[in-house]
């Protein structure tokens, strides 16, 4: 059973302090190299054990877990193992939706995902087989299959990453217990001023903000309108995806509220201005729906983003082209 990492604390003083011309460049440097130095740890406990023919990472959402896979399937690459790399959110399967009573759609759920596809193909890719995985368009948001040139072979030596919300469910993971290493990934920290700005959820909630604004085409109030659901999904696997995983990764970075914190504020007002203007599209996340609504609850979606905004406001900000190409924070700022 894993453990959380021992949580980051960061305050607005700190933030401050950190913001210098020479200090500024450090403070990043510090913050990614704590991060980095988790991955090589994975590295280096694969590298002990040939035995092991995949890593299956877990979390929820906007916890980082593609780059982190991408990072680990370089690291293991350099290494001398190659690495192939799969998303359960390739095989997302929209048909069968269930919804909660505000009629949001639960695409969290482990029933939306074509888990016996997934399971087949993770199953024959491990087993040496040549796979072509599907891939779920997030902007028309249907999935789709690949060109044969994207096929998945796995060299004898080679590790299969496996990443997702559902990652250490026994649906996707259960037949290769003795044979994989199991990854729980979530950013578990606090931002605080006079009193506590942010905890673990709502470092994920800004950086999903951002992330959708700039890749799923939905604007700051449908992720705040929509996330109740995902709170209340991922509550239902939060505790047994950590005690199925060997080991926890906190992927907050102590210099992120810095970028993330502003482009969110920005996301939000935008949005306001929207709806000043009567202009606020509706909630993309709600379209397939049953309600017939255009959000689920958008009063108190804006008392959310009203609540939030007093919040950012107490961030300094820092230009986004500081951060390195490398961070896991470009899966949610890069466009």
């Amino acid at each position: 059973m894993a453990l959380l990492e021992e949580k980051i604390n960061v305050t607005i003083e700190e933030l401050e302090e950190n913001l210098g011309e020479k200090k500024l460049p450090e403070f990043i440097r510090r913050s990614e190299e704590g991060f980095i130095s988790k991955i090589d740890r994975i590295v280096d406990i694969m590298n002990e054990d040939r035995g092991r023919k995949a890593i299956f990472v877990a979390g929820p959402t906007s916890s980082g877990k593609t780059t982190f896979t991408m990072r680990l399937s370089q690291g293991l690459a350099k290494s001398g193992r190659s690495a192939a790399f799969i998303s359960l959110d390739d095989y997302y399967y929209l048909n069968d939706l269930t919804f909660d009573r505000e009629g949001r759609p639960d695409f969290e759920t482990i029933d939306a995902i074509d888990v016996e596809r997934a399971h087949k193909d993770i199953h024959d890719i491990i087993e040496g087989k040549t796979v072509i995985p599907p891939f779920f368009d997030f902007q028309d948001r249907v999935q789709k299959e690949r060109d044969a040139s994207e096929a998945i072979t796995l060299p004898d030596d080679g590790v299969l990453v496996v990443e997702g919300l559902h990652g250490l469910n026994k649906r996707i993971s259960g037949d290769f217990d003795n044979e994989i290493l199991k990854v729980f990934i979530m950013p578990y920290g606090n931002v605080f001023s006079d009193r506590k700005l942010m905890d673990s959820q709502e470092i994920r909630l800004l950086r999903r903000i951002v992330r959708d604004k700039r890749h799923r085409a939905a604007h700051a109030i449908c992720t705040i309108d929509y996330w109740p659901m995902i709170a209340n999904s991922e509550d239902k696997y939060y505790t047994d995806y950590l005690s199925a995983a060997d080991y926890h990764v906190n992927s907050f970075l102590p210099y992120e509220s810095l970028i993330i914190a502003p482009l969110a504020l920005a996301d939000i007002r935008e949005a306001y201005a929207q709806v000043e203007k009567g202009v606020l599209p509706p909630n993309i996340f709600m379209d397939k729906s049953e309600s017939g609504k255009d959000f689920a609850d958008l009063s108190a979606a804006l008392a959310w983003a009203d609540k939030l905004v007093r919040h950012l406001k107490k961030i300094p900000s820092v230009d986004p082209s500081r951060v390195p190409a490398e961070s896991i924070l470009n899966e949610f700022i890069s466009m």
